[in-house]
């Protein structure tokens, strides 16, 4: 008969708790699966790997300026910010239905693999370098394509121009603690979409999360080097310099918010010992 753990009085019989971690300690196990996949292929196909993160960018910027042009088109509806909004987990939702590889959410993936002793810290520096100007170049490349088409041929108080400099104008500690906010609700988004065992679930968690970041204004790097290289590409009046000092403290803070607040406690919460410890308890 199994024995029960004890906490504050109140007897727990330990199959329960057992059940509990280790149901939390599978999902730790795949996403350290996912970094050790993401590290190899960078190994062995780093070409492979490289088109993967410019296929994230190319995705993730096709939404940016969608969300911009619903912007604009839907600023004198009451509820137009949250149309907007809502639409922009659909950028996630294509980089996972795609395999595709974002910057951001591999800040989460690489911490826990690292985290976890399957790879190591500096192969998760050299990967999240790689996908990091993959994610650039898809960005550059759609901006590219949709000047090409004719599609930012737009009015100087456009949204998209407007808000670009909005973003690259605020203080670089402002910028900083939007990049953790943004990128602890995109990871948050990532974890729980691993507990999905159904697609439209997942789809589900990953529009309704990510809605959280975009309507409260964070600062996500990758989209928003979506919309300076749209913005600019365009022939708004936003410079280089003051889009790369909204990318070093977004990246900064994305950073630490997939690493800190998502990451690392995830592994530390779940080890592998767990299981051990409770057995030990008397």
């Amino acid at each position: 008969m199994d024995s029960p753990i004890r906490r504050g009085g109140d007897a727990v019989p330990y199959y329960i708790l057992s059940e509990l971690t280790m149901e939390d300690r599978t999902y730790v196990e795949k996403a350290a699966e996912a970094g050790v996949r993401k590290v190899s292929l960078l190994h062995v196909d780093p070409s492979r790997y490289l088109l993967r993160s410019v296929g994230a960018g190319m995705g993730l910027t096709l939404v940016v300026f969608v969300f911009w042009v619903l912007t604009q088109n839907l600023s004198d509806i009451s509820l137009g910010k949250v149309i907007a909004a809502g639409f922009f987990g659909v950028g996630l939702t294509i980089v996972v239905f795609t395999n595709t590889e974002l910057f951001t959410s591999n800040n989460m993936y690489l911490t826990v693999s690292s985290a976890e002793g399957r790879t190591s810290w500096k192969q998760t520096g050299l990967l999240w370098t790689a996908c990091y100007f993959g994610n650039l170049a898809g960005a550059i490349l759609v901006a590219a394509l949709l000047l090409g088409a004719g599609a930012l041929e737009l009015p100087p108080d456009h949204a998209l121009f407007t808000g670009a400099l909005h973003k690259a104008h605020q203080a670089g500690s402002v910028i900083f603690f939007k990049g953790i906010l943004a990128n602890w609700i995109v990871c948050l988004a990532v974890r729980i979409a691993l507990r999905c065992h159904e697609e439209v679930a997942k789809i589900l968690i990953l529009v309704l999360v990510v809605f959280i970041f975009v309507y409260l204004g964070f600062e996500h790097s990758i989209a928003n080097m979506g919309t300076f290289s749209l913005a600019i590409l365009g022939g708004g009046t936003l410079t280089f310099a003051e889009a790369l000092h909204n990318l070093i403290y977004s990246t900064a803070g994305n950073i630490v918010g997939g690493v800190l607040l998502v990451g690392l406690p995830f592994s530390y919460l779940n080890p592998a010992e767990r299981e051990e410890q409770l057995r030990n308890v008397n």
